[in-house]
């Protein structure tokens, strides 16, 4: 889903890789309910989960890249790249949202279970599909499972414009992705309408949620420059340990209490209202950036395992992640679907899960198969000093 990973050197950065494919298998699992592993994947490390880790990378890897064509090619050329890549997200979001209307209407029939229909948010998609077509082709519908990208393809149209204002004035520009954040934490009101009914909004609210994307754009965009020396800074590494560790504890509690019901939830009841994914709020934004920064400065560029067969398939499949995003939503959705019939047993379970990362793996791993993949490999660092898109 993201364009090329390439920063201040020709070498591709497969920190980005693995750990945006981290995301992906992530994704995959907390999307089918009920499967123990849903306990142990990214959210497992603090108080948030694979979804603001995927975005966030996403805003990192887009500064990085059209950073780059905005200093040496334009602010044309820059934007034409990026609308150029909206448009294949949009195509992309098409086509999964007929395969996943297929797939869910043609599988919730055979089975005689209308709650599939209502559960997929598919109902009204079924009731009148004219309607639904066109809402979903102007990003107002969006069935369960369907909210990431269309939040993706809104946050990389604004892009252009938030790379000009860092080009003239920097503070100004993070001031105003700052400011419409923080309006959204003070009135949860502010979001934009979905489908159906009069008050349904976004599931990820994206006046919200620009800001860790954009802030990701504008980390990405100061490597390129330069300017982002003050990320080593031992105070500021120091808080970000502490932040990063205090939610990881309180996390790993949850999760013990979640398998072990005496074992008391600390500050759970205080601390949940205050988790709103919706609207990202502060703890969860501040204590993914903290995480971001701790393990940005223990895994350093070029690490040895990032290149071992072990985490391959994380890398692979984060390579070719918009790709692997489609395929694991429809997975997911028959994950789901084979779970609900036939029981959730735990070796079904790990059949599921795992049958699930082998099909994203094996399909990653066509794709570099393809001339397309060897090219792309045999060729990163030539497009990397271009600052082209690697899809």
């Amino acid at each position: 889903m993201t364009v090329g990973v390439t920063g201040g050197g020709r070498e591709r950065d497969l920190r980005l890789d693995f750990f945006r494919g981290l995301a992906l298998f992530s994704i995959f699992i907390d999307h089918v309910p009920d499967v123990v592993f849903g306990a142990f994947t990214i959210q497992f490390t603090g108080l948030y989960d694979a979804a603001e880790v995927f975005i966030f990378i996403s805003g990192y890897t887009a500064g990085l890249v059209y950073g780059r064509v905005l200093q040496t090619e334009g602010a044309l050329s820059a934007t034409l790249r990026i609308y150029h890549r909206v448009w294949h997200l949009y195509v992309a979001h098409v086509f999964l949202f007929m395969m996943f209307m297929a797939l869910v209407g043609h599988m919730a029939g055979p089975l005689v279970n209308p709650l599939y229909v209502e559960e997929f948010r598919a109902t009204d998609f079924l009731r009148d599909p004219g309607t639904t077509v066109i809402m979903a082709l102007v990003l107002r519908f969006q069935p369960a499972f369907m909210d990431i990208l269309p939040l993706y393809i809104v946050l990389l149209a604004v892009l252009p414009f938030f790379m000009m204002g860092l080009r003239r004035w920097w503070p100004v520009a993070l001031a105003c992705s700052f400011a419409l954040w923080f309006a959204v934490q003070l009135d949860d009101g502010l979001n934009l309408p979905a489908y159906p009914g009069a008050r349904n909004t976004w599931f990820f609210n994206p006046l919200a949620w620009q800001f860790l994307f954009l802030f990701g754009a504008f980390l990405g965009w100061s490597r390129i420059i330069g300017r982002d020396g003050w990320l080593g800074l031992r105070p500021l590494l120091v808080i970000a340990v502490v932040v990063a560790a205090l939610g990881f504890a309180l996390r790993f509690n949850w999760t013990l209490h979640y398998f072990h019901d005496p074992i008391p939830a600390l500050a759970a009841k205080s601390l949940w209202p205050a988790l709103s994914k919706t609207d990202l709020s502060a703890l969860r934004l501040i204590n993914l950036l903290c995480m971001s920064l701790v393990v940005a400065t223990v895994v350093r560029r070029g690490a040895p395992f990032l290149a071992s067969r072990v985490v391959w398939p994380l890398v692979v499949c984060g390579r070719h992640s918009l790709h692997i995003f489609c395929l694991g939503i429809l997975l997911s959705v028959i994950a789901h679907l084979i779970l609900s019939e036939f029981g959730a047993s735990a070796g079904l379970q790990v059949l599921v899960t795992l049958g699930g990362i082998v099909i994203m793996t094996a399909v990653a791993a066509i794709m570099e198969w393809f001339p397309g993949g060897r090219v792309m490999r045999h060729h990163q660092g030539r497009r990397a000093a271009r600052g082209g898109e690697e899809a």
